[in-house]
């Protein structure tokens, strides 16, 4: 008795195409400090580099260069978004933010996705009291900092779909601060099942009648444009 065969399908992520959204900072409004949109901000479909050399507006001071990059390919279902600037600086009112060396990236396939929002340093000031950030910090630190609010340090979620959202810095201001969240370092990628192949006749496992099948199918193409070319000498 010959057992049934049982094949394990791949997990595929649900997203009908990969996708990929970066940028370095977005901020939301400070009492009368302006927000400062999503800048500068990479996404794929269409991806490439965007960068800004020096941003100085809302809450937001930096001479640095900022870089966000997304790419993907629809063939292998993969993508990729990364974040970066060497400095940066926050006016919070209260207290200032001082970031160096933030780094996100993400990348993603059709079984899932990875990635890290880094810093090589960081320090929050309130008054004369500076609170130092960990550099390199596990995923999803949390520090609370008093009169100000949280900061969450590699902060990854992923949604339903297998997105993988990363902001290497996340402020959440307190309620009598207007509840204001800043991202700094956002890189958010999600894959997809790689895009249907062609299926191909491999006549090394077709044995003989496929082999016979395959040289049917050629003899009638070979037929069919040998009458197209004579049809096309009587015109």
């Amino acid at each position: 008795m010959v057992g049934a065969l049982s094949t394990a399908s791949p997990a595929y992520a649900a997203l009908p195409a990969p996708v990929a959204d970066a940028y370095v900072v977005s901020t939301q409004a400070l009492g009368g400090v302006v927000a400062v949109a999503p800048s500068p901000e990479s996404a794929y479909p269409s991806g490439g580099t965007r960068t800004l050399v020096g941003l100085d507006v809302g809450p937001v001071a930096t001479t640095s260069v900022l870089t966000a990059t997304t790419a993907g390919n629809p063939v292998d279902g993969t993508a990729s978004a990364s974040a970066t600037v060497d400095k940066l600086g926050l006016d919070l009112g209260v207290a200032s933010v001082a970031l160096t060396g933030v780094n996100s990236t993400c990348n993603a396939t059709p079984t899932g996705a990875t990635g890290s929002g880094l810093i090589a340093g960081g320090t929050v000031t309130v008054g004369l009291l500076p609170v130092s950030l960990q550099a390199n910090a596990p995923a999803d630190t949390r520090v609370d900092v008093p009169l100000v609010g949280s900061i969450v340090l590699n902060e990854q979620t992923t949604d339903a779909d297998g997105v993988l959202t990363v902001n290497a810095v996340h402020i959440t201001l307190l309620p009598s601060l207007n509840g204001a969240n800043l991202v700094i370092g956002h890189a958010q990628c999600g894959g997809a099942e790689p895009a249907a192949a062609v299926p191909m006749i491999n006549p090394s496992v077709a044995g003989t009648g496929g082999g016979a099948v395959l040289a049917g199918i050629l003899a009638t193409v070979h037929v069919r444009c040998r009458n197209a070319r004579s049809a096309a000498s009587t015109v």
